[in-house]
């Protein structure tokens, strides 16, 4: 696995968790909150949006720290990912700042 399958990934769980977060019946304490908040359609409109942004910025934010472009805990630092096969998935290259973009900005 590469940078860009990696930030591929962490944008599908991304996704997937604010999709388990508007499902009800999801199980999820976030979607547990918002049942039982008595929202109107526009404030729950309003408040996924934010949680659709809050999730975006804190993967994207992580994946930059990982490839050393952002500091994570006020500290920064490259690290070194490989996946399960050795394959180099971020390394302070710029590699996976630059999936990153592509998986959470990229209008594709």
């Amino acid at each position: 696995m590469g940078a860009k399958e990696f930030a591929a990934a962490c944008r599908e769980e991304r996704d997937t968790l604010l999709s388990s977060f508007a499902d009800v019946s999801g199980g999820t304490a976030v979607a547990a909150h918002l049942a039982t908040a008595n929202l109107t359609e526009s404030q729950r409109k309003q408040v996924f949006a934010a949680i659709d942004a809050v999730l975006t910025d804190t993967f994207y934010t992580l994946l930059l720290a990982l490839d050393g472009a952002a500091a994570l805990g006020g500290k920064q630092h490259s690290f070194v990912l490989t996946d399960g096969n050795g394959d180099t998935i971020a390394n302070g290259d710029g590699r996976l700042e630059a999936a990153a973009w592509d998986a959470f900005h990229s209008d594709s």
